[in-house]
């Protein structure tokens, strides 16, 4: 029988708290958890995957931040595409049913407890258990409601504008992210950030 690490266990545990949010969580999704994912303790700016490689996983976040970061080539600096915070997650690929590689690296933007679960996986289960799909689902819905809110903040040309939106209305990533992480996913600079912050009540 695999013997598995207590961290192993212990982000099980908070990935089964938050899915018992959405569906009633049985002792045997705890089992099937543990055996099917694969436990990884990310440093900050520690990779989980590294642009163009084939795999296909999903990282979910137990405990942490991760992002996925790219390097922009006209301005030859890194950008944060997308940003996942407990019960979240980000693919290696642009979707679950794709075998185009996602753009960028995956990364922990903060020490962070991270299951992966291969495609394969998902896909067969999701299957055979509706609360695998619920679960599959919502880590879905958060990622595309995130991405739909950060291309409407890009439309909007003015860079203090973009960000005093982005104050509004992604209050836990503001909370969260350092001013040179908002610059980065933000792609504008510290400056404006700070200058901005001036201006609000």
């Amino acid at each position: 029988m695999k013997k598995h690490t207590v961290l192993h266990q212990q982000a099980v545990e908070q990935l089964l708290t938050y899915w018992s949010q959405y569906a009633k969580i049985k002792r045997s999704h705890f089992n099937w958890l543990l055996d099917h994912s694969t436990y990884h303790q990310v440093s900050n700016r520690g990779v989980l995957y590294q642009e163009g490689s084939r795999e296909k996983n999903v990282y979910i976040v137990c405990g942490g931040l991760i992002a996925r970061i790219y390097e922009d080539d006209a301005s030859e600096t890194d950008k944060i595409f997308s940003v996942a915070l407990p019960g979240m997650a980000l693919t290696t690929t642009e979707h679950l049913y794709s075998d185009r590689p996602s753009q960028g690296h995956i990364v922990g933007i903060r020490p962070s407890h991270i299951l992966a679960l291969p495609y394969e996986t998902v896909h067969k289960y999701k299957k055979k258990d509706a609360k695998v799909a619920v679960l599959v689902d919502v880590l879905h819905s958060k990622k595309k409601k995130q991405l739909v809110q950060l291309r409407r903040l890009s439309l909007i040309q003015n860079p203090s504008e973009r960000y005093l939106r982005f104050y509004r209305d992604m209050p836990m990533l503001r909370a969260i992210l350092s001013q040179r992480e908002m610059a980065m996913l933000l792609s504008i600079s510290r400056s404006t950030i700070q200058r901005t912050n001036r201006r609000i009540p």
